[in-house]
């Protein structure tokens, strides 16, 4: 198992683990006992099953290693057979519980793109009429839900994504996306961005902007869209020690709070300003006012206050962990590979950066914050890379053209 496969397997089994990082030893006890016997789709392994003293051993490496402790001894992988077994009939049943209105059709599309199966495997109308002889397919019950609240700030955030309106970008439009982090206890809105993009390091950059802000929370609650299951925000929050918990697939009103406030911003921001014309820029500027001036501002009939209010008030009470600046950019770093060129250069996203000549032909790793994406470091020696300069180059010895140097010119 390679150095890549490794941290796949530990922030794996940081995951399971990381909902049980802030709770009471019973509570651990039950947590582990409700999760001992499942059969889970481990990274680089297959399907396991796990027993509660397993989970007490990693949390326990965990709390004293980090998530390098989680890694797995380095070994070859071992080739798992995929054919229509007991183990593809449970991962069927598996995927029926946590999508049961997706049809045969998309199980089994679903099995294919996640390397399950192969196609020709077995048929689709083998797949559907199984589900139905079986009665794999579980009847819907009514899931009964309590208000909560939680009793201090940063216990519990909870992040989303909300598909706004389009903006400026050039000389063309694109939808606008806000990111958006809620205080479970405040109210209070403690990360937020508009970006042309959904993805990982919108979330990222804004969950940085937020600890950066409000320190440390220790909860991190989210859904499991594709941006907020990928390693990179595992491995985050594994070196931060939040608990990245995930709601169940489609379940909306478990993140009530920050649906209502998409609502909010839907009815009252959105439906206020003119987003014909409208840049990014100035999308956030104005919404960066009216959370300041109105939400935070404005009495909130679920806490019976302000937010800003609430979240002041209990600050004062409550131990918040900060970090410096260095600390966040540590636990945010981007990794990325790339081969030195023969010229010494390597080019990210079409730019051209320069490391040391010893360096040409070997394949480095280069780090950078997740929000500085042109304080690029080598990661094995922390020296840092600058952008190509030709013309500077132009007059260096070692590469560039000295007309002094060359005998026989006159000015004739």
């Amino acid at each position: 198992m390679n150095k890549k496969q490794a941290e796949h397997v530990a922030i794996f089994r940081y995951g399971l683990i990381a909902p049980a990082l802030h709770m009471t030893r019973g509570e651990k006890k039950k947590y582990f006992k409700g999760i001992a016997g499942k059969e889970f789709d481990v990274p680089h392994y297959g399907r396991k099953m796990y027993k509660v003293g397993t989970f007490r051993d990693w949390l326990f490496k965990y709390q004293n290693g980090g998530v390098d402790s989680l890694k797995p001894a380095t070994r070859s992988d071992k080739g798992i057979p995929k054919k229509m077994s007991e183990k593809i009939i449970n991962m069927v049943k598996e995927k029926l519980k946590f999508f049961p209105d997706l049809p045969a059709s998309g199980i089994y599309r679903l099995l294919i793109k996640e390397g399950e199966i192969i196609p020709g495997e077995f048929c689709e109308t083998t797949l559907r009429k199984h589900i139905k002889e079986k009665r794999m397919r579980e009847n819907k019950e009514v899931v009964g839900r309590k208000k909560f609240e939680k009793q201090n700030v940063n216990e519990l955030w909870t992040a989303d994504v909300l598909h706004g309106p389009y903006v400026k970008a050039g000389k063309k439009k694109m939808r606008a996306f806000l990111c958006a982090i809620i205080d479970d206890h405040s109210r209070m809105i403690v990360g937020w961005g508009w970006y042309l993009h959904e993805n990982c390091t919108s979330l990222s950059m804004t969950l940085k902007s937020a600890i950066s802000r409000f320190g440390l929370c220790l909860t991190f609650y989210c859904d499991n869209g594709s941006i907020f299951i990928s390693n990179y925000l595992h491995l985050v929050c594994a070196k931060l020690g939040i608990a990245l918990v995930h709601s169940k697939p489609y379940d909306s009103p478990s993140r009530g709070k920050i649906e209502r406030f998409f609502r909010t911003v839907r009815m009252k921001f959105l439906a206020s300003i003119d987003t014909s014309n409208i840049t990014l820029a100035e999308l956030n500027a104005l919404f960066g006012k009216w959370l300041d001036e109105e939400y935070h501002s404005e009495f909130h009939a679920g806490i019976n206050g302000r937010p800003i209010d609430r979240y002041i008030d209990n600050a004062s009470k409550t131990k918040i962990k900060t970090l410096t600046d260095h600390e966040l950019d540590n636990a945010f770093l981007n990794v990325i590979t790339r081969k030195v060129k023969n010229d010494a250069t390597v080019s990210i996203n079409g730019v051209l950066y320069e490391v040391p000549v010893p360096y040409i032909g070997k394949i480095v790793e280069l780090s950078f914050p997740i929000d500085k994406p042109d304080e690029i470091t080598l990661m094995d020696s922390g020296e840092p890379v600058r952008k190509v300069n030709l013309s500077e180059n132009a007059n260096k010895p070692h590469t560039g053209i000295h007309f002094k140097d060359i005998g026989g010119m006159t000015n004739d």
